[in-house]
């Protein structure tokens, strides 16, 4: 347990001196902690581990199916068959509900089993010194105190305070959103409200350090991290995670209760409430009629269904009624790196005086690309691969030159991947379960770009992937005889780094060095009059999103190359502002994050489904514009500058607007750049006054509270932190957009089909309903009503509309599926046309029923209808003939009709009877299967007479066979002729939509 009234837990370690919070800790900065110290500190402290909801167990995920209303009501049936001493009905009730909850509860738990293992994913172990000598521990054992060793590569494992650094730089885009690696500083702050990305003395917790190295006392573990803060306050929100399909549901349910207890009141009201067992069962009859015995059954299934297919799509879903939510989606908002882009930046472009502008290819960190030689700088990708084709083997001297550079001024490097003979990262789990979700969604599987490891700061990485595509990376470069001798690492104040290297094989040696344009072109004798040409070149160069770099070198001396001193004094013999004067200016580099090959069709996509994508990013304002319409997120085609500049803010401008203001916008942003974790919460808000439904992705904790409030948090499972995973519905274990794009036609498809299956169920329900509710009028000889199902029968029905309602949850997506807009978000799922085609074939179904059960009825007694009393439960031979003659043909023409009407609905208005309606019917095994079980029951429990009889109460016929038959032959054409006159004189299904907002 954490002990809260701790003084040190107030501490702002930012603007305390390093001797104070190491006495403050009682801790040794030579020594560090002894273990038995350790030890005796995770009583006060706890273990360093996040705990945002305290874990899934198997009681909280089955207490959660316990919820389900239609599951009790079930059982609630079951208990009054129980004391009507109808065992076999209550025993099926009882099996129907118990069979949902155990499908609903296995998904969910192992759904949530699989977000357990990606958690596992992540390194669980830290370089700490302890006992006065370094070792690794499992990061979960650090305590406040310890002393923490972080180097290059590393992901910090806890909060502290640093104090000792050697070219220290931390990528803290995981909790402050921006992308530009941080350069640590041993200084003390003034103000204790200083934000994140400001206090250089820290270290985060699950920031990762691009450079350098250092040592840290840590200041605080678990949920006491600037991480678990963020956890923690996602915890205290909760977590109101109902679909608008589960709100649907839950009404349907009470509806139908009500529904149920009203026909239950007709029918006793018809006997004056006088009922014996047969009213009774009557009563049941009527109650089952309305309440949907296998509906949860199906949904669940259609869900899981839909679950391991999203895993194929390289999607983990964590609830699983989200699926329908996912496929009613208008807006995305995604974050830029990592999501759109490939988190990996990328020189793409490069500038000399004398040659011009050239375009290399971007493959990610891949040293592979051609390079061409442009005229100019286009804002079209396809415009710069018109150029001129370089020979990379026959560059001339200053280029090659300005590729040394970028390999020597260069403190990072990349290397190829050693295969993993296990075929992945191996994670420990003895769920069986849990294994195959995630071999089933890939995730260790390696990209192009992944085949590539790089090491160092980004941009560094991108120089030296430069360099390599030229063949002259370090490692060609070192084996060809070229050595460092000195580095002069990168100081903020200057903005630029210079190293000494030298060619052992001429003895040559040069200064390369890099940094800002500006620092850079002043320290330049060759610029002279094209010092305006080389600025305005930069300025054009990061209009288009780029991060501009200024390369220079200067050929030494030879005789200032002579005796050379140990590599400790070669600072004094060549100090810095000597080296880094009267350079030669090579040229200059532009470095972007490239966005992913398929981001810009999938955008595309997205707006031809009538989506709009929004692009939420850390970056700069210029940065971010440029990329949104390189990915068409800004379509220049249908948007004005200026209506582009009115979709382009700032995350400042935005946060600066009152909710009122952001709602008179026309649109909102399109992108929104340097956005705060706030700046995504307020835009989510907006979005939701709106009446939209929104997609969230993310992959920092920054973004953890705007995933929790969206419709659909998507979170990163390659990338993305602990808490962003632990706030979100869906993880992508590819990171990336176009898996979203799919994602959202699965939904789509996943959406319809509840639709499809849900109008099936209904349309047997209503015209059951119409049946049990008219057939009040037929009564015994004792002026009882006679009901014209058996509740056993009742339940045959219900076990044989199951599979087609399941077959229709599966059916495959409509070619048009996202050519059309997305469902309006205040639309019930029971639209107008599905409400229409409720109506309409109920109606004429129950019709049917009606003169398949009238007819025998009153043929088979001349006229007088049911003959015995308590024909239910008292056979009388002769007397009862005509009445369970009569079930029986209902019976049989309403099994058979459940397949024909579940044909006409897997489209509403394309007709399924025609040949290729024929022969799709007849290669499902599902209908083909169902139709064999209905003839075969139907045969079994009619002919024999002792289950027909006690069982079903019911007779085998003989003529009635051609009515039922009959009957169900005119309902096939009937529905042909309906959708024939719903395709002439209804607006058709597909709108082309194609927006950018």
């Amino acid at each position: 347990m954490t002990d809260k009234n701790n003084p040190i837990l107030e501490n702002d370690w930012h603007t305390q001196s390093i001797d104070h919070v190491a006495k403050t800790l009682n801790t040794s900065l030579k020594e560090g902690l002894t273990t038995d110290e350790a030890n005796a500190r995770h009583a006060v402290y706890g273990y360093n581990e996040l705990s945002a909801d305290g874990g899934v167990t198997w009681l909280k995920v089955l207490l959660r199916q316990l919820t389900d209303v239609m599951n009790w009501l079930f059982c609630g049936l079951g208990v009054v068959s129980y004391v009507f001493h109808d065992w076999p009905t209550g025993s099926m009730l009882m099996l129907i509900a118990i069979l949902n909850l155990y499908l609903s509860f296995s998904q969910e738990y192992a759904a949530e089993q699989t977000l357990a293992a990606l958690r596992n994913l992540s390194t669980p172990v830290a370089e700490v010194l302890r006992d006065g000598r370094e070792q690794s521990i499992e990061s979960r054992e650090i305590v406040p105190g310890d002393i923490l060793l972080i180097k290059e590569g590393d992901s910090i494992a806890a909060d502290g305070r640093l104090y000792s650094i050697s070219n220290l730089e931390v990528d803290e885009a995981l909790l402050t959103g921006e992308s530009v690696p941080v350069t640590k500083q041993l200084i003390v702050l003034e103000k204790p409200d200083e934000p994140l990305g400001d206090r250089v003395n820290m270290a985060y917790s699950s920031t990762v350090v691009s450079k350098g190295r250092g040592k840290a006392i840590v200041t605080s573990t678990g949920m006491l991290t600037e991480i678990g803060k963020v956890a923690k306050k996602l915890n205290d929100a909760g977590d109101n995670d109902r679909t608008r399909l589960q709100k649907t549901l839950n009404k349907m349910y009470f509806a139908l209760l009500v529904a149920a207890v009203i026909c239950v009141i007709i029918v006793l009201a018809a006997v004056k409430f006088d009922a014996d067992y047969d009213q009774g069962m009557y009563a049941m009859t009527a109650a089952l009629s309305v309440l949907p015995a296998g509906l949860t059954t199906v949904m669940t299934v259609t869900l899981v269904l839909g679950g391991k297919q999203m895993a194929e799509q390289k999607a983990i879903v964590r609830k699983l009624k989200c699926l329908e939510t996912l496929g009613s989606v208008t807006n995305i908002f995604s974050d830029k790196t990592g999501t759109l882009t490939m988190a990996k930046m990328v020189v793409i472009r490069f500038w000399t005086l004398n040659e011009g502008y050239f375009y290399i290819e971007p493959k990610g960190i891949a040293p592979e690309g051609n390079v061409y030689h442009t005229e100019g700088l286009s804002d079209e990708g396809g415009d710069m691969m018109k150029g001129e084709l370089v020979d990379k083997s026959a560059i001339s001297g200053p280029l090659q030159q300005l590729v040394h550079c970028s390999a020597l001024c260069n403190m990072s490097s990349i290397f190829r991947r050693e295969e993993n003979p296990s075929g992945g990262v191996s994670v420990n789990m003895d769920e069986k379960s849990i294994a195959a979700s995630l071999k089933s969604s890939d995730i260790n599987e390696p990209t192009e770009s992944d085949d590539w490891i790089p090491s160092g700061a980004p941009t560094e990485v991108a120089l030296q992937v430069f360099a390599h595509k030229f063949g002259m990376g370090k490692p060609q470069l070192n084996a060809m005889g070229w050595e460092m001798l000195a580095e002069y690492q990168f100081d903020s104040t200057i903005k630029r780094m210079s190293t000494l290297c030298r060619d052992t094989t001429t003895g040559d040696a040069y200064v390369f060095t890099k940094g800002a344009a500006e620092r850079i072109v002043s320290l330049c004798s060759n610029v002279g009059s094209d010092e305006k040409l080389v600025l305005n070149t930069v300025e054009k160069l990061a209009s288009k999103g780029l991060r501009v770099m200024a390369l220079a070198c200067r050929k030494m001396d030879p005789a200032s190359m002579t005796d050379l001193p140990s590599l400790d004094q070669m600072h004094k013999r060549f100090p810095r502002e000597e080296m880094e004067s009267n350079l030669e200016f090579l040229g200059l580099t532009g470095i972007y994050d490239p966005p992913r090959a398929e981001s810009r069709q999938a955008v595309n996509e997205a707006h031809q489904a009538g989506i709009s994508v929004h692009m939420l990013t850390g970056d700069h304002e210029i940065t971010a514009r440029a990329i949104a319409k390189e990915i068409n997120i800004l379509d220049t085609k249908l948007l004005s500058e200026k209506e582009i500049d009115s979709l382009v803010m700032s995350g400042p401008q935005f946060d600066a607007l009152t909710d009122d203001q952001v709602d008179q916008l026309d649109r909102l942003p399109l992108v929104v750049a340097r956005c705060s974790p706030e700046t995504k919460v307020k835009m989510i808000q907006a979005s939701q006054r709106r009446h939209l439904i929104s997609a969230m992705t993310g992959d920092g904790v920054n973004d953890s509270p705007s995933l929790r409030i969206a419709d659909v948090g998507i979170a990163m499972g390659k990338n993305g932190s602990d808490v962003a995973k632990q706030a979100s519905d869906i993880i992508l274990t590819d990171d990336n957009f176009a898996t979203i794009i799919r994602a959202i036609a699965e939904g789509r498809r996943i959406y319809q089909n509840m639709q499809r299956f849900l109008l099936y169920y209904w349309i047997a329900l209503a015209a059951l309903a119409i049946v049990v509710l008219v057939c009040l009028a037929i009564q015994d000889p004792a002026g009882k009503s006679a009901a014209p199902l058996s509740t056993l029968q009742m339940i045959l029905i219900y076990i044989a509309i199951t599979p087609p309602a399941a077959d229709l949850s599966t059916q495959s997506a409509s070619p048009t599926v996202m050519q059309e807009p997305p469902r309006p978000p205040t639309e019930s799922i029971f639209n107008k046309e599905i409400l229409l085609d409720l109506g309409v074939y109920s109606i004429v179904n129950a019709a049917f029923c009606c003169v398949a059960f009238f007819v025998p009825l009153y043929v088979l007694s001349d006229g007088v209808g049911v003959g015995g009393v308590g024909c239910d439960n008292n056979y009388q031979p002769g007397l009862c003939d005509s009445f369970y003659r009569a079930r029986a043909s209902m019976l049989t023409f309403f099994m058979f009709s459940s397949i024909i009407f579940m044909v006409h609905v897997r489209s509403y208005r394309r007709p399924e009877w025609d040949m290729a309606g024929i022969k799709k019917t007849i290669r499902s095994k599902t209908i083909i299967g169902t139709f064999i079980f209905d003839l075969v029951t139907l045969l079994l429990f009619m002919y024999i007479p002792q289950v027909a009889i006690e069982g079903f109460s019911m007779l085998g016929m003989t003529w009635e066979w051609g009515l039922a038959i009959g009957l169900d032959i005119v309902f096939i054409a009937f529905g042909e002729v309906y959708k024939a006159i719903k395709r002439r004189v209804m607006k058709p299904l597909t709108t082309q939509v194609v927006t950018s907002a």
